[in-house]
């Protein structure tokens, strides 16, 4: 795990020197952690501003495009959350900004769609955020089978008949490991994790992740499953109901 935290660093390194391909890919890295909140104000999703200076640095990157695409569409989700949820909130002041989320994602994804019309990410990033946004379904692959693999973190916080569901959609067990560390060193997400793993649409194995005397999990505990088929694209949403590529949290 030093190993991965030393690559990450660097990736940040390179990234405050202008590396677009390194901030993009700390940016993606930062989506797999808990957002981080300021004050009173809007959470700021802490992969955000690299993605956002991927893109300016490398405008033809499609993938950086269809990151940020992607974060966008999880920050509309998670706000139509708060607004479900907490209906005292300004709800006019959420909507303006969501409306500026989707206006934005939507030039983004479709940018990438015109460069490339099968690109499947993209695709299902916008399926995604006409469900949220109340105009269509959640997005399934046309065959029926969903094509990829990944792993699946999943934990369940309750407080008095309010749950919050915390989640991680990602493919790379060292990014896997790494994330839900990080979880645990926030004490209001630290509960019982369970790793799902997932091929073409099959589960290929679940265990839980034990916490361990050093406050993190105790990984020698877990086998973390090969994925044998092809990895889920990054950004590309997991065919589980609002299960976003990264990091994402749901109250209901």
């Amino acid at each position: 795990m030093m190993i991965f935290s030393e690559r990450v660093a660097a990736l940040r390194t390179a990234a405050q020197d202008g590396d677009g391909e390194a901030a993009r890919e700390y940016g993606r890295l930062l989506g797999l952690l808990p957002s981080v909140v300021v004050g009173e104000e809007e959470p700021v999703w802490s992969g955000e501003p690299w993605l956002r200076a991927a893109v300016a640095a490398r405008p033809g990157d499609a993938l950086a495009r269809t990151l940020l695409g992607s974060l966008l569409v999880t920050q509309v989700a998670e706000w139509r959350n708060i607004i479900e949820i907490a209906p005292d909130v300004d709800v006019a002041a959420i909507e303006a900004a969501n409306a500026r989320r989707r206006e934005e994602a939507v030039e983004l994804l479709g940018g990438v769609l015109r460069d490339d019309p099968e690109a499947p990410t993209p695709k299902a990033c916008l399926a995604a955020l006409a469900e949220v946004s109340g105009g269509g379904d959640y997005p399934e692959e046309e065959s029926g089978v969903f094509p990829y693999d990944y792993h699946r973190v999943r934990t369940e916080l309750w407080s008095g008949s309010v749950c919050t569901t915390v989640q991680l959609v990602v493919t790379d067990p060292d990014e896997l490991r790494w994330a839900c560390d990080s979880w645990l060193d926030h004490e209001v997400l630290a509960g019982a994790l369970t790793l799902t793993s997932y091929s073409r649409g099959e589960r290929i194995g679940t265990a839980a992740l034990p916490e361990g005397p050093t406050g993190t999990v105790d990984w020698e505990a877990v086998t973390i499953p090969p994925l044998p088929g092809v990895p889920l694209p990054p950004g590309h949403p997991a065919p589980h109901w609002r299960a976003y590529y990264g990091f994402t949290m749901e109250v209901g």
